[in-house]
């Protein structure tokens, strides 16, 4: 969706949830609302006055995570986090920094850790901090030491004090959902979350190349059989890959069980239904410019339309994945599974859409003849044209 929760994954999204953080604390907030999912974050100010690690994962933990198990059975060593757990001391100045707006100023040298952190006091500064009181010269100089982190993510690389897409914490085949819970890469929902992203992906490559038809088009070296126009078909593409978004989002924060045996909302946990709805709108208007469809047709002719067969055939693997997450564990809103029902038929409607828009022919399926060995001697080809 695009739309990822793989912690070893850059987005947009998760950019701007590390200023969201940044922003908090500089305004003393103990938590905030997380935009993709609505959920409550505790910032790295409530964390620190509760004076430990609380092992569960938390997605700013001061702490580097050392109260939570590894794979050996053993604690994690503290990687790279503000402060030393269970140090009453220690996280007491750092809550009073946060309090008297200093938690960012300064910056922890090459290779520093919570150990360093607590013999210097200084804590490490986030990349792009605007508050740096130091001057343009100086400034670069020390620039180039917080590039030697290369911690990765938001503290960035080893080159750049930018955002980058790796951290690292998913080389051992786990990953962090939106709720903080770890689980192993190959875990049934992550399955089903890596389809909705793929088929997301697939939605992107048409989108695409319906913007690449319609531009040849508009400067007058149209690519053979093209017409150029797609009606409203690009912009439903862009609201569809919103949507899987929001599917994949719902995928990636598994709803609480309190919530799952709630009887008065119906099982539903928030996904709109009225987005299947207007599914079912567009497939209609699509259909009434189609002629009757009395066979089954071989999922080809324009690119745009072959990779919109794709489409619905990944879009029915999302959907196999994301039943056992709706029929079995319930962690998802049976609304997600509807709208990527609807969805398949949609991208189906659509590739006859598209083909019906370039002029091309709707090649039918043909039986194999009878009463013949040949290899060849099958019925002709049954095209029909979907202009009259």
């Amino acid at each position: 969706m695009a739309s990822s929760t793989e912690d070893d994954e850059a987005s947009g999204a998760i950019a701007d949830i590390e200023e969201l953080h940044r922003q908090a604390i500089l305004r003393k907030q103990s938590t905030y609302i997380d935009p993709p999912t609505g959920f409550t974050v505790f910032t790295e100010l409530s964390h620190l006055k509760r004076g430990k690690c609380c092992g569960n994962q938390c997605r700013h933990c001061p702490y580097g995570w050392s109260n939570v198990r590894n794979e050996a059975g053993g604690f994690n060593a503290n990687d790279g986090g503000r402060a030393i757990s269970g140090d009453r001391e220690m996280t007491g100045r750092l809550v009073k920094r946060i309090m008297n707006g200093t938690y960012y100023d300064g910056d922890v040298p090459s290779g520093g850790n919570a150990t360093t952190q607590a013999a210097t006091e200084k804590v490490a500064a986030p990349c792009s901090t605007n508050d740096d009181p130091q001057p343009a010269q100086s400034k670069q100089s020390t620039r180039g030491t917080t590039k030697g982190m290369g911690r990765g993510g938001s503290t960035g690389g080893a080159l750049t004090s930018k955002n980058v897409p790796y951290t690292r914490k998913g080389d051992a085949g786990t990953s962090q959902l939106f709720t903080g819970e770890r689980r192993n890469k190959d875990d049934v929902l992550f399955e089903a979350l890596g389809t909705v992203d793929e088929l997301c992906s697939i939605a992107g490559v048409v989108y695409a190349e319906l913007n690449a038809a319609t531009e040849k088009a508009q400067i007058g070296a149209p690519s053979e059989g093209t017409s150029g126009v797609y009606g409203d078909l690009p912009g439903q593409l862009l609201d569809v890959m919103s949507r899987l978004f929001d599917v994949g989002s719902h995928i990636a924060k598994p709803v609480p069980q309190s919530q799952r045996d709630d009887a008065s909302n119906g099982g539903k946990h928030g996904f709109n239904s009225q987005h299947t709805e207007l599914l079912e709108e567009w497939i209609d208007l699509m259909t009434e410019q189609l002629p009757e469809l009395t066979s089954f047709i071989l999922p080809t002719g324009s690119p745009a339309s072959a990779q919109l067969h794709v489409a619905r055939t990944v879009c029915r693997r999302a959907e196999r994945r994301m039943v056992p997450l709706v029929q079995g564990e319930g962690t998802v809103d049976p609304a997600a599974l509807a709208y990527v029902n609807r969805l398949s038929d949609y991208f189906f409607t659509a590739a006859r859409y598209v083909n019906f828009c370039e002029d091309r022919d709707e090649v039918q399926y043909r039986t194999e003849a009878k009463g013949s060995r040949r290899k060849d001697s099958q019925r002709e080809r049954v095209v029909v044209k979907l202009k009259k």
